[in-house]
């Protein structure tokens, strides 16, 4: 899965082959890195609080399993969306910090955390935006999460023996991309199944799931 800045230099250098100037590669690249994040903020904003969108909004299974019986921690919960796994979480005794572009999703889960009297400290940006810090986190989980940014900058914030819980679509992180986002850590568990989409859709697919652990 490329990031954001790897997609970016991409259509740089397609540009440079059509033979745009330079002044006008910076002025489009300028503009999509200024625009980007009020984009997403958009489109998951409709998604999130759309009534009949067909997205699982019950905790992830492969989350719920991967964490069951561990001992409660800082979670940081990747793109958390309106909030199913970092209240889950929470509800568990975590002590979950979660961000995602969609302020209105932001804000629905703080209004059912709220009401479930949980705290959640969640932001409403991009991962370009959040403070990931250093070595803050005992668990990061992407649920149907990518990162966006250089993944070197996200471990960074998980502290030694940190764990790491990504479920994503085969046809979105590629068959072997969570091995190489992550080749840096010592895979616990990684597998490839066909199962029903926990995001969106609810189509059958190949899903993808891993848990690494930094050393």
């Amino acid at each position: 899965m490329a990031t954001n800045d790897e997609i970016l230099n991409g259509y740089a250098r397609s540009l440079r082959s059509e033979g745009v100037e330079e002044t006008e590669i910076a002025r489009r690249i300028h503009l999509l890195r200024e625009e980007r994040p009020l984009l997403d903020a958009d489109r998951y904003n409709r998604i999130y609080t759309s009534g009949n969108a067909p997205f699982n909004r019950a905790p992830n299974a492969f989350v719920m399993e991967s964490l069951r019986g561990k001992r409660p921690g800082v979670v940081l919960d990747y793109a958390m969306g309106e909030g199913r796994n970092s209240i889950y979480l929470a509800q568990l005794g975590w002590e979950v910090w979660g961000f995602d572009p969609a302020d209105a999703a932001v804000e629905l889960a703080q209004r059912r955390a709220r009401a479930l009297g949980l705290t959640l400290h969640a932001e409403a940006v991009a991962d370009s935006e959040f403070e990931f810090g250093h070595e803050r986190f005992d668990v990061i989980v992407f649920s149907w999460a990518m990162p966006l940014i250089p993944v070197e900058t996200v471990l960074g914030s998980l502290k030694p023996g940190g764990v790491v819980v990504m479920e994503a679509a085969a046809d979105y992180v590629g068959r072997n991309g969570m091995l190489q986002m992550f080749d840096a850590l010592r895979i616990l568990k990684y597998e490839i199944v066909r199962d029903t989409a926990d995001w969106y859709d609810r189509r059958q697919t190949e899903i993808v799931r891993l848990i690494a652990v930094k050393p």
